[in-house]
């Protein structure tokens, strides 16, 4: 576990990148827009959702739903709500947590997390953290908690 940890760390202090010190100023466009527009853009430009996109990688996996939101360590009631909802967007630890019982690579899962709003920062030392596990293909949330705990970071 030492190692581990000790690689781990390496891989964080290599892909870290700094927060910025000042913001930047956006822009205001001011412009007429149709909601007509908007519509056929959304039309031309909307991905999977990720209820979709979720249910699609647990039949790709194999898997039961109940396999994988217990090896994620969901509970039934939230997935439950996940599988209904298409519009429900869990939080970002909870979609890790799914990638993670899923076995996905760093690319599917920040595809996952894409389609639910979130995605791996490099400026966090816990998302660096959870891509060098998927790197490593290490995917035992009692090795990964204890990694997270030895390197001062929230467990799952």
């Amino acid at each position: 576990m030492k190692q581990i940890v000790a690689e781990c760390k390496r891989y964080i202090a290599q892909n870290k990148q700094p927060v910025p010190q000042k913001t930047i100023k956006r822009l205001v466009f001011r412009k007429e827009i149709s909601i007509p527009q908007v519509q056929q853009y959304l039309a031309e430009n909307m991905g999977a959702s990720f209820n979709e996109r979720l249910f699609v990688l647990i039949d790709k996996s194999g898997q039961k739903d109940s396999d994988v939101y217990k090896k994620a360590l969901i509970d039934r009631r939230l997935f439950s709500k996940i599988r209904c909802d298409k519009r429900y967007v869990p939080s970002k630890k909870t979609v890790l947590a799914l990638c993670i019982a899923l076995q996905l690579t760093e690319q599917d899962a920040n595809q996952l997390l894409g389609s639910a709003g979130y995605s791996l920062s490099r400026a966090s030392e816990f998302d660096l953290a959870i891509a060098f596990c998927l790197n490593k293909q290490q995917y035992n949330f009692n090795d990964i908690n204890e990694m997270l705990y030895q390197l001062g970071l929230d467990v799952f």
